[in-house]
């Protein structure tokens, strides 16, 4: 039988076509795996480039920097800071960032926007000792400083006049602590507009009882203690007399800060401050001639003949016969001989406390618990610790916050680590309340301390509610569980609860007080109640030990930890933990809880109460 005949299967047009796309997909395919590869090659590439530079700019950076070491010697020191005098810098990346932006500002002489105070106090202790400089020119305008901190200062700056040196104030604009650091100069030269703004201590705060009233808000305002006055100017229309006694501080300031300045000037500054402008008024003055007339200042000239006048006294630059021969802070700083490191295994940890206690990051104007418990957490468990000083520069803040601090500092006892505190500008409520328990408490003679209180403060909408007619109601299987406090009419027993809430605090406040102060409750309670009392007053009445500096709570430390040899060391706040931008959700409610004590996850009332612990606009 003969076999049938095969015949060739001919492609369908389908069979084409789809050939024809797989080709080219298998191309895409190709091209595609490819691109990706050169993707993470460049990103790779890129990351290991980066990585390399930032090794190497590091490696090399103290060599160009040793390049451009200056030798100040017959040089004019010139001072201008711009920025704020600190306890401790926030971070130090923060730090650099500032002084990256003001170096497009300020040019030649910019600084970090942050001084710590030691450091300040050091360097013009420094000048008075440097026998290669003579001379400085200081621009106070620029610096923010603290009356407490301004004070100190302006004695350092009066010692170097006193040693010898010339100190030279130019600036065109002063506030009362500005010229609190000018008057111990050898000379103030202003413009001929220059402005001397003495105003004194003190100040105003809006009152809002009847913006509340009229706008139809409920303030639920709630302090344990009379003279925890914080909140007031939600519930009345002027200051209580409490207000007032508890600033009664500011005289005291006030009497040392004219006679300082009488001292080193002559100068009566409450008769500036009270009635001087009479005689613009009555023509025995002019304003253009006013503070020359009445000893503000030395001189009165415009910049250029400032300048030359400089040059003509100090000497011109030796490239440039119109330049002063200057050397700027910064390079003045770096022309000193780097200290060895002292070779000791005992370490004193210094811990900063400075700002706001509120939950979260140490950053400028908050002490946040997360970033002070870690600086603690860093300082007690490290085995070369012998002694911690808590540096406190705070108004107060959360009553949690504060407490976990608390905790933190018990267990670096616990471990037999002795804790000192140094009080700087204000220790203050929550900032007395981490100090309390110390071995030992240092204060500055002007520090504001105490405010032994507590206070809670809430708001409530419904008068809002009810006039747009708008009712809430609810289904819940408790009696409050629809209760929205924000929007409701309180019943009587939430506030009773509300009030009790505080009370049950200021009783811990002032219970824990007495015992680590080793008072009588009696005592504390009558020196309590919300009172601010000066350094001074303070150790009268039992709430500090001793009045002192940083240095001189660092020489205790090291002599109760039996000490013969230590370094100190600085703990570093750790940097904020980066946030995810993506999640919205949990970023709006960090917002509200960090700036309005607000969860909004929470229908509670106990959790969302906002407990503050100090008046801060009256201390500022």
């Amino acid at each position: 039988m003969p076999k049938a005949k095969k015949t060739k299967k001919t492609d369908s047009f389908f069979d084409k076509a789809g050939n024809v796309l797989k080709t080219i997909w298998d191309y895409i395919s190709t091209g595609r795996d490819y691109f990706w590869k050169g993707v993470r090659f460049t990103l790779a590439t890129g990351i290991f480039l980066v990585v390399v530079f930032n090794i190497v700019v590091s490696a090399i950076s103290p060599l160009w920097q040793m390049e451009d070491k200056v030798d100040p010697v017959g040089k004019v020191v010139v001072f201008s800071p711009r920025g704020v005098v600190v306890d401790q810098p926030p971070t130090p990346a923060q730090t650099e960032w500032y002084t990256e932006i003001e170096g497009f500002s300020f040019g030649a002489d910019s600084q970090p926007i942050f001084y710590p105070y030691q450091d300040m106090l050091d360097y013009f202790e420094d000048f008075k000792n440097d026998d290669r400089v003579s001379a400085m020119i200081f621009d106070t305008a620029g610096l923010g400083v603290s009356i407490v901190y301004a004070l100190p200062i302006a004695r350092k700056i009066k010692e170097a006049v006193d040693a010898g040196k010339e100190i030279i104030v130019r600036t065109d604009y002063m506030v009362t602590t500005d010229y609190l650091l000018a008057s111990g100069a050898s000379e103030i030269s202003t413009s001929t507009y220059g402005v001397v703004d003495i105003q004194g201590f003190g100040g105003a705060r809006q009152y809002l009882k009847n913006f509340f009233e009229k706008f139809l808000i409920t303030p639920r305002i709630y302090a344990a203690g009379d003279f925890k006055t914080g909140p007031e100017s939600f519930l009345r229309d002027s200051m209580s007399e409490e207000a007032k006694v508890n600033l009664a501080f500011y005289e005291p300031l006030w009497a040392k800060w004219k006679n300082f300045v009488f001292d080193n000037r002559g100068v009566d500054m409450q008769w500036i401050a009270d009635e001087s402008f009479k005689e613009i008024i009555d023509g025995t003055t002019t304003q253009k001639t006013a503070f020359l007339d009445w000893g503000l200042v030395d001189v009165q000239e415009e910049r250029e003949d400032f300048d030359k006048r400089m040059i003509e006294k100090f000497g011109a630059a030796e490239d440039d016969e119109e330049e002063l021969n200057v050397v700027y802070y910064r390079d003045y700083l770096a022309s000193f001989d780097e200290e060895l490191p002292v070779n000791s295994d005992n370490e004193i940890k210094v811990v900063t406390v400075e700002g706001t206690i509120m939950a979260g990051d140490v950053t400028y104007g908050t002490a946040g618990s997360d970033g002070v418990v870690a600086m603690l957490k860093e300082a007690h468990e490290d085995e070369d610790t012998k002694a911690i000083v808590l540096r406190v520069n705070s108004p107060g803040g959360s009553v949690v916050a504060s407490d976990y601090m608390r905790w933190e500092i018990e267990k670096a006892q616990e471990k037999g680590i002795p804790v000192i505190v140094s009080m700087g500008t204000l220790a203050a409520s929550g900032g007395y309340w981490i100090s309390s328990l110390a071995d030992k408490i240092y204060a500055e003679e002007d520090t504001i301390t105490g405010s032994i209180g507590v206070y809670g403060t809430l708001f409530s909408f419904e008068k809002i509610y009810d006039w747009m007619g708008i009712n809430y109601d609810g289904y819940s299987t408790t009696k409050y569980g629809a209760f929205d406090f924000t929007a409701m009419d309180w019943p009587e027993e939430f506030t009773n609860t509300f009030k009790a809430g505080i009370d049950g605090i200021y009783v811990e406040f002032t219970t824990q007080t007495a015992e680590d102060r080793n008072l009588p409750i009696e005592t504390v309670r009558e020196i309590a109640k919300g009172r601010v009392y000066s350094g001074e007053m303070a150790l009268e009445i039992g709430l500090v030990d001793e009045i002192g500096t940083l240095h001189d709570a660092v020489d205790y430390a090291a002599s109760v930890a039996e000490l013969d040899d230590f370094k100190v060391e600085h703990v570093i706040p750790p940097a904020p933990a980066p946030v995810n931008p993506f999640e919205l959700p949990s970023l709006i409610n960090s917002f509200f809880e960090k700036e309005a004590g607000f969860d909004l996850n929470s229908r509670n009332m106990y959790d969302n109460i906002r407990v503050y612990c100090l008046e801060c606009e009256a201390i500022d």
